[in-house]
C-alpha cells in the first residue's frame, strides 16, 4: 500500500476525503434503528470482528459471553484482551481500532480505555447517526434492511414501514427460494402461505406461486425498492442450470400436498434454479438491478468455492438484459471476477465489505481493474453493516484510503495523471452507482 509519505497519495486522499458516498449496500434501517449497547466490549466486537475471534479460537459460548451486555466489563477483560492480543491486527480488527480512535479517543485497548468508552456510549442516539452520515458525505444509503430485524417486508409492501429520505431498501430475493433459511421462505408450506398472503393472492400451483412473487416485486417497486438482492451462495453453490417447468412443478407440488413438508439439498435444487432463472426474468421485465453474493462468506465453516463468480457466468450470458451488481470483489478469486467484468457488459463490481477482508487485495484488484475494465462499471464502497453507523464509516475511511493507494501507485507508474485518477474516484463512489440504479440524485443542487 502506498505510504503517507507518497505526494500523490496525499493530495489524492485529500481529495477523496471530500467526495459525496452513494453507500451501495448496507443492512441499515435507519437512524430510528440504532443497536444500542451499555457495555463497551459487547459494543467494540459487534460485527464482522467477532469472526477473527472465533478464528483465533474463541469458543462459540464465549463469544456469547463477550457479547453478553449485562455482564461487567472487568469480568470480561481477561477473556477479551487474551483474544485480542491474537487478532488485534486484522483488518476486521483495524474498524474496531478507528471507531475508538475517531469516535471516543481511544488508542489502546485497555481496561481504563473500556472504562472510559462505557461512559459515553449513552451518547449515540438517532440523531448522532445521522449527523455522522452527513459529517461522511454519503448522499444514498442503498440497503437490504427488509430481510432482517427491525426491517419487515411485509409492513413495508403494506406502506407501513417507510425509509428516510436517502435511504432505499432492495428486496431480498432469498425471501422467496427454497434453501434459503428464514422464518418465511419458500423451501416449506408455511413459507409458501407467506407468499401468498403478502401478494393477497391465493397459490394452488407453481404458476401461481411465481405469479404472486411477481406481484410482490412489482408492489415493492411502487413503494421505492430499487433492487433484487441474493445472498444464497451461503446456502447453495452459484450455478444455476436451465430447468424446465416439468422438471421442478412436481417437487414444489410436494410441499403442496403436505403442510409438514421441508425440502433439503439436492433435492430441492431444480426447483431453486428454475424459480431464480423466473426471478431474473421479473427483473428484466420489472427493470430491477440485481445485487449479487459471490465469493467470501461472513461466519466459519463454509465452502467459498461454491460461491465463485466463475460458477455464475451462464446466468450472465443467458439474462444479458439484466444488470447484476456483484459484491465482495470476489475474495478471493481475483481472475475471476475481472474476466467477469471485461467479459459481460451487464456486470458492475461492487467493493461493499471487502476493505475489511482484505484491503491488499481490494487495492490491487482495482488497480487491475483500472487497466482492464471500464471504469465506469466500479461501485467504490458498500459498507455491508447493521445499525451501527460507527462501523459503516470507519470501513469508508479505509476505502478511501485503499483507494488513494490503488490511483496513486497508477499516477506514480505512469497509467494515469492526477486529473484522470480524481475523475475515476469521483465516477466510482458517485456517478456510476447514480446512475447504475438510476438514482437521478443531482449533486449540484446538494
Amino acid at each position: 500500500m502506498i505510504h503517507r509519505g507518497s505526494p500523490a497519495f496525499d493530495r489524492l486522499l485529500s481529495f477523496i476525503d471530500d467526495l459525496p458516498v452513494i453507500d451501495c449496500h448496507e443492512h441499515m434501517a435507519g437512524p430510528d434503528h440504532l443497536v444500542r449497547f451499555s457495555e463497551p466490549i459487547a459494543a467494540l466486537i459487534a460485527g464482522y470482528y467477532a469472526g477473527d475471534l472465533i478464528s483465533a479460537g474463541l469458543k462459540e459460548q464465549q463469544l456469547a459471553f463477550l457479547r453478553d451486555d449485562t455482564v461487567a466489563t472487568g469480568d470480561k477483560w481477561p477473556l477479551f484482551q487474551a483474544y485480542w492480543e491474537r487478532s488485534q491486527h486484522t483488518a476486521y480488527a483495524r474498524v474496531t481500532k478507528l471507531v475508538m480512535q475517531d469516535v471516543y479517543g481511544e488508542r489502546a485497548m485497555t481496561l481504563a480505555a473500556l472504562n472510559r468508552i462505557a461512559e459515553r456510549l449513552p451518547e449515540r442516539a438517532p440523531a448522532y447517526y445521522r449527523q455522522m452520515m452527513r459529517d461522511a458525505n454519503i448522499r444514498c444509503v442503498i440497503t437490504d434492511a427488509l430481510g432482517w430485524p427491525p426491517g419487515d417486508f411485509g409492513a413495508f409492501l403494506r406502506g407501513e414501514q417507510v425509509f428516510e429520505t436517502g435511504w432505499r431498501p432492495v428486496v431480498p430475493l432469498p425471501l422467496f427460494h427454497v434453501l434459503q433459511h428464514h422464518e418465511h421462505t419458500a423451501r416449506d408450506w408455511r413459507g409458501i402461505q407467506q407468499v401468498s398472503e403478502w401478494a393477497d393472492q391465493p397459490i394452488t400451483s407453481l404458476d401461481e406461486f411465481t405469479e404472486a412473487v411477481f406481484e410482490i416485486l412489482r408492489i415493492a417497486k411502487a413503494r421505492g425498492a430499487l433492487a433484487l438482492k441474493d445472498q444464497c451462495a451461503y446456502n447453495r453453490t452459484l450455478a444455476y442450470d436451465v430447468v424446465a417447468k416439468g422438471e421442478a412443478e412436481p417437487i414444489f407440488n410436494r410441499l403442496l400436498n403436505d403442510a409438514n413438508a421441508v425440502l433439503g439439498w439436492p433435492e430441492a435444487k431444480p426447483l431453486d434454479d428454475f424459480l431464480f432463472h423466473q426471478y431474473m426474468r421479473f427483473a428484466r421485465e420489472l427493470d430491477f438491478p440485481v445485487q449479487i453474493h459471490t465469493g467470501h462468506m461472513a461466519g466459519s465453516y463454509n465452502r467459498v468455492d461454491k460461491a465463485n463468480v466463475g460458477l455464475f457466468v451462464p446466468v450472465l450470458e443467458l439474462h444479458r438484459e439484466v444488470k447484476f451488481d456483484l459484491f465482495h470483489g470476489n475474495w478471493p478469486y481475483m481472475g475471476d471476477i475481472l474476466f467477469v467484468m471485461k467479459n459481460y457488459p451487464n456486470v458492475a463490481l461492487n467493493l461493499t465489505w471487502l476493505y475489511i477482508i482484505d484491503p491488499l487485495y481490494a487495492q490491487r484488484l482495482l488497480e487491475r481493474a483500472v487497466i482492464t475494465v471500464p471504469h465506469s462499471k466500479i461501485h467504490a464502497f458498500g459498507g455491508d453493516h447493521l445499525d451501527m453507523p460507527e462501523r459503516a464509516l470507519a470501513h469508508l475511511k479505509l476505502a478511501r484510503h485503499v483507494i488513494a493507494a490503488a490511483l496513486a501507485n497508477l499516477v506514480e507508474t505512469g497509467w494515469l495523471d492526477e486529473e484522470g485518477a480524481r475523475s475515476i474516484a469521483e465516477q466510482w463512489f458517485f456517478d456510476n452507482p447514480n446512475r447504475f440504479f438510476a438514482l437521478a440524485i443531482d449533486e449540484q443542487k446538494m
